[in-house]
């Protein structure tokens, strides 16, 4: 049987950040040496991190998956088209105004079909939530933004937030403004998706 000592308990986030505070609050513990050297000593271990060790890169995996290993290991999960427009965005470095993506409609559509990995596409039907998507009269581009912050909101600092989302005043330019040597595209997708471009061009 474990010495007292060496019991260790393991609590949820919420519930040990509700009890530190607890003790925290206590000055009768704020005055005991031990627990002073304590925090002192984690203090300064994560010190450095808590200044340094504020960025993640973005991997977009050969499945067209979103990761942030320095945050999480866990799958970064947007529907289709949220994807294909932060995809769009984290290609296209400059950005855009929304009143301009009719622009970029091709380009939209092509991204999302090497995201949906060509599954259950149906042309027309896409083609028609693409043109919603462009469309300047109404605020479907906004919403799609909305819910990529809201995804990227779980896993990346609120500090770095707006590095991270698509960000831009009502109106006016929007883009990405993370640096890219952040930006992890597999090779797999980067290819594809170069083709489809070339093709494009040629048209």
């Amino acid at each position: 049987m474990n010495d007292a000592n060496e019991i260790k308990v393991r609590l949820s986030c919420p519930t040990a950040k509700y009890l530190l505070k607890e003790l925290l609050a206590d000055d009768y513990l704020l005055r005991d040496k031990e627990i002073i050297d304590l925090l002192h000593s984690a203090l300064q271990r994560n010190k450095e991190s808590m200044i340094c060790s504020t960025h993640s890169k973005i991997v977009i995996d050969e499945h067209c998956r979103i990761f942030m290993p320095e945050y999480s290991h866990k799958e970064i999960k947007m529907p289709f088209l949220p994807k294909t427009v932060y995809l769009f965005f984290l290609l296209f470095e400059s950005g855009s105004e929304f009143k301009n993506l009719y622009n970029y409609k091709e380009q939209l559509y092509h991204i999302y079909q090497v995201v949906s990995r060509e599954k259950n596409l149906e042309s027309e039907k896409l083609r028609r939530s693409l043109e919603n998507l462009v469309e300047p009269l109404n605020n479907r581009i906004y919403e799609i933004c909305s819910l990529i912050r809201r995804e990227l909101a779980c896993v990346v600092p609120e500090d770095l937030l707006d590095e991270y989302t698509i960000t831009g005043k009502w109106g006016g330019l929007h883009q990405v403004r993370l640096e890219r040597s952040y930006v992890h595209l597999h090779e797999d997708i980067s290819q594809k998706l170069q083709m489809r471009f070339e093709d494009l061009e040629c048209k």
